[in-house]
C-alpha cells in the first residue's frame, strides 16, 4: 500500500508552485526597487546639474552687470571666495558652500574705437563723456567681452560650463591693456 495518497502530493506540488510564485515576485519587486533607485539617481543628477548651472549664469551675470572687467579682468567681483574670480553659493543655507563657480578671465575679443561724430552727445551722459574734440576719435569704443565660467557641486561633484559673450561701450583708458586696438 501507498504511504503517500493522491492528496498529498498536490500538496507538495503546490507548495513548489508556491514557491516558485513567491520568488517570481520578490524578483519583480527588487527589479522595480532598482529601477525607482535609478532613476531618483537620474533626477539627482538632473536637478544638481541646473543647480550649478543656475549658479554659473549667476556668477556670469554678476561680473557682467558690476562692468569692473573692463579695467580690470583678473578681479571682477567686489567680493570673490577662496581666489579671485570665484563664487561660492549656499543653496540650503546650512552655512556651508554648495557650489563653486570660477570665472575664468574675461578676454577682449574685438575693439571697435568710436569716431566723435558717431555719438549723441546731446541726449546721451555717456556718450558726452566719451567726448574728444577736436579728434575724430573719441575716448570710447565698442568692446567685446566673451567670459566662461565653470560651476562646480561640492557633494556631487556635477559640473558645468557656461560661456558668455557681452559688448560693452568703454573707456579706451580701461581697456588699453586688457583689449589693446
Amino acid at each position: 500500500m501507498n504511504r503517500y495518497s493522491g492528496s498529498d502530493r498536490q500538496r507538495g506540488i503546490a507548495m513548489i508552485v508556491s514557491l516558485i510564485m513567491l520568488l517570481a515576485i520578490t524578483l519583480v519587486v527588487v527589479t522595480s526597487a532598482n529601477i525607482a533607485q535609478s532613476n531618483l539617481q537620474v533626477v539627482q543628477n538632473m536637478e544638481s546639474r541646473d543647480t550649478v548651472r543656475f549658479a554659473a549664469y549667476a556668477a556670469l551675470e554678476e561680473a557682467i552687470s558690476s562692468g569692473r572687467f573692463t579695467a580690470s579682468p583678473e578681479s571682477v567681483f567686489v567680493e570673490s571666495c577662496e581666489v579671485a574670480n570665484q563664487k561660492c553659493y549656499d543653496f540650503n543655507g546650512d552655512g556651508t558652500t554648495d557650489v563653486t563657480v570660477a570665472v575664468s578671465t574675461p578676454s577682449c575679443v574685438i575693439v571697435q574705437p568710436i569716431e566723435n561724430a558717431e555719438l549723441d552727445v546731446f541726449n546721451s551722459a555717456a556718450d558726452a563723456s566719451c567726448f574728444l574734440p577736436p579728434a575724430i576719435y573719441s575716448m570710447c569704443a565698442n568692446s567685446v567681452w566673451e567670459f566662461e565660467a565653470t560651476g562646480t557641486d561640492v557633494v556631487t561633484g556635477a559640473e558645468v560650463v557656461v560661456r558668455q559673450g557681452v559688448g560693452v561701450l568703454a573707456s579706451l583708458n580701461n581697456i588699453d591693456t586688457a583689449c589693446p586696438i
